[in-house]
């Protein structure tokens, strides 16, 4: 029985590379031109907020953002990286003013959205930051790390910017999923997994499709101030997190793989031209794309109402340092 299971499992892996390759590579990026039409916009005077913002497509949307004219806030924990972005962005139209934050924590976060070095409201918010853990670990608060940092994070920092009144109205949340969600449907028992039994890939592909039901809730929620909000594919760049996580992915399909600012090239465009969207959609390559490309994702296994209740319970729990448990 092992051989044919490892035959199933390589067929899987090869249908799956060779269906999307040629699309979410920069062949994919070339090919509908998109190189031949740049974004034309004129961000001066809004205020971004981008977390992640010390390398890869995080970096990328700070310095194309500055590059149009905006104020942008560069989120990040690593100092030296932070101090090499505003270096590098020295003479452009914007600037780029770099916030020291461990966006793992939800107390640091907290600190983060009511740090008074974020002058304004929030013009565009970023929840860019993401990671992909193969072994478990957790915080000092108690959570897995990868929850923390790519999903309950956002969470926390998109709705505590709100509650304080520093979402600008009309203003705009983009949350960068991954291609990675189309392997797995909404859920919730993979999203805040125990040590016991963890699968980290799971986890981020858990993590990543939540995105796009928190951009949808977002959308709903806070329609009435005029706020947009989105979830996007980047496709599949050569950033620092693709080359720890996925060594043999990257080492295969590099010479095609995008680069940072092609990553972040849809980012760019939603800021610029506020398109209406519809439910359970993920924007690449500027057009709305389904979520579910394989029939066995779309029975969800959760509701949004459930997500948001467990989001925010563990929040709460984290502000009032009680113990933590997942599930």
């Amino acid at each position: 029985m092992a051989i044919p299971k490892m035959l199933q499992g390589f067929s899987k892996t090869l249908n799956f590379y060779g269906r999307f390759a040629p699309s979410f590579t920069r062949v994919g990026y070339v090919a509908r031109l998109l190189p031949l039409r740049p974004v034309s916009a004129d961000f001066s005077g809004q205020s971004w907020l981008v977390t992640g913002a010390t390398g890869g497509i995080g970096r990328a949307t700070a310095y194309m953002a500055a590059a149009k004219g905006a104020r942008v806030y560069a989120v990040g924990r690593n100092a030296r990286a932070l101090a090499s972005l505003v270096a590098e962005s020295a003479g452009l139209k914007g600037e780029i003013v770099p916030v020291m934050s461990d966006l793992s924590s939800i107390v640091s976060i907290d600190e983060l959205s009511r740090n008074t070095q974020i002058s304004g409201p929030v013009d565009v918010l970023v929840n860019n930051v993401g990671i992909l853990n193969r072994a478990y670990s957790s915080t000092s608060e108690g959570f897995e790390t990868a929850y923390a940092t790519s999903l309950l994070g956002h969470y926390h920092l998109t709705e505590a910017l709100a509650a304080a009144d520093r979402l600008a109205d009309n203003g705009v949340i983009i949350n960068v999923a991954s291609g990675g969600m189309f392997n797995v449907p909404f859920n919730l028992p993979m999203i805040h997994q125990g040590e016991n039994g963890f699968n980290g890939f799971a986890a981020y592909a858990s993590h990543k499709r939540a995105q796009v039901a928190l951009a949808d809730h977002w959308r709903v929620k806070f329609g009435r101030c005029g706020i947009h909000a989105y979830a996007i594919h980047p496709g599949w760049a050569d950033t620092v997190g693709v080359q720890t996580s996925l060594p043999t992915f990257r080492k295969i399909l590099k010479p095609v793989l995008r680069n940072a600012s092609q990553g972040a090239d849809t980012i760019i465009w939603l800021a610029a031209t506020l398109p209406g969207t519809n439910d359970d959609r993920v924007w690449f390559d500027r057009k709305q794309r389904t979520t579910h490309p394989f029939p066995h994702t779309r029975q969800a296994m959760t509701t949004t109402a459930d997500l948001v209740a467990l989001l925010d319970r563990d929040r709460k729990k984290a502000l009032a340092r009680e113990p933590v448990s997942a599930g």
